[in-house]
């Protein structure tokens, strides 16, 4: 019996994510400064900061994170850390 294709998820590359919107899928770091795919279940702002609420990929859960430590592409990412792109809320 032949394998089910797995598709996986796309981005939009070149786009800044201040422009996402929800539905669109996009990357975000993990506590351990990986990054890992989420789609953007909800958008808001809170204290003058942009905030997702994302619903993870690899382990479908939710969680709520700042729109800066969030991006299209997924080399934007590596190699940064959490508390260096938005340390108004991650110290």
């Amino acid at each position: 019996m032949a394998r089910k294709r797995i598709e996986k998820k796309t981005t939009r590359i070149g786009v800044p994510i201040t422009e996402a919107v929800i539905g669109d899928y996009c990357y975000y770091l993990s506590t351990s400064n990986k990054p890992i795919l989420a789609e953007i279940s909800s958008i808001s702002e809170e204290s003058g900061i942009k905030v997702f609420l994302l619903i993870c990929q690899v382990d479908y859960k939710f969680m709520t994170v700042a729109a800066a430590i969030c991006s299209f592409n997924e080399k934007n990412l590596k190699g940064k850390k959490r508390h260096g792109l938005c340390p108004a809320v991650y110290k």
